[in-house]
């Protein structure tokens, strides 16, 4: 079967955080696919006590794919833990890291003067703390090797105003304008990009429904241009895009992956 060689990822090396599900899973699964072996980082979000089971569960997906797969149990909010991830890196790989996806995040609903501090805290450790962590461990190993990309996980959000989460809108309007940041800094040796996720069908989305998921994803898949919502699928594929060779020319930007929005 013909293939466009510039999208394909044999012999790469990547970084995927907050790999042990929902997009991150997704992330991690399309990058194997395209011929990437992965370092996957992550904890087992509400129940840490089964960490090293949803890392290793998503490894042998991605083994099964005839890749490697390294899960690595971290919470990249802690700076010795994502160090952790980079040591397996310099260990396993002699060094080598050519893709790095800063995927680790998280919010809760809340309006604005309804949010304290500790939340705000909570928030930003979570989303902009995550990812200037591993822009700034990556950028060490991919600036002495002289090549890598890095790519960011913004949302939606950021571009809108965010009544019900205002704290997570402005972490990752605040990554965009880093990814934008880093690409400048850093170029030409790496690339940095993000990618924009609006409302994606997801273990976490549909847990908060347990009785109802089905019936509400329906209702508000209604609600958008492309009458679904993305999947974790969606996202990772725009993610191998932006780490191919297909996307050489492309740093600093930050793609939406909505299906047009919702509509009019």
């Amino acid at each position: 079967m013909p293939t466009l060689e510039e999208f394909n990822l044999d012999g790469k090396v990547a970084i995927v955080t907050g790999a042990a599900q929902g997009i991150g899973k997704g992330i991690a699964i399309a990058l194997a696919k395209a011929g990437a072996d992965l370092i996957l980082g992550g904890i087992a979000l509400g129940d840490r006590d089964n960490d090293e089971v949803a890392m290793e569960s998503v490894a042998k997906e991605i083994r099964a794919l005839g890749r490697t797969a390294i899960p690595v149990v971290a919470d990249v909010r802690v700076s010795e833990d994502i160090d952790k991830l980079f040591k397996v890196c310099i260990d396993k790989f002699n060094g080598k890291l050519d893709i790095m996806v800063n995927n680790a995040g998280g919010s809760f609903n809340g309006h604005f003067m309804d949010i304290n501090e500790r939340g705000f805290e909570a928030v930003t450790r979570n989303n902009l703390k995550t990812t200037f962590l591993g822009c700034q461990g990556a950028a060490r190993i991919m600036l002495e090797q002289g090549h890598g990309t890095i790519i960011n996980l913004a949302s939606t959000t950021a571009f809108n105003p965010s009544t019900v989460q205002p704290v997570y809108g402005a972490n990752k309007a605040a990554i965009i304008n880093l990814t934008q940041t880093l690409a400048v800094e850093f170029g030409p040796t790496l690339r940095v990009n993000a990618i924009a996720p609006g409302l994606t069908d997801t273990e976490g989305l549909r847990a908060q429904y347990p009785e109802t998921a089905e019936e509400h994803i329906t209702e508000i898949s209604q609600s958008r241009v492309a009458k679904r919502l993305a999947t974790p699928q969606d996202v990772g594929l725009a993610v191998v895009f932006l780490c191919s060779d297909a996307a050489s020319y492309i740093s600093g930007v930050t793609i939406k992956i909505d299906g047009g929005g919702e509509s009019v």
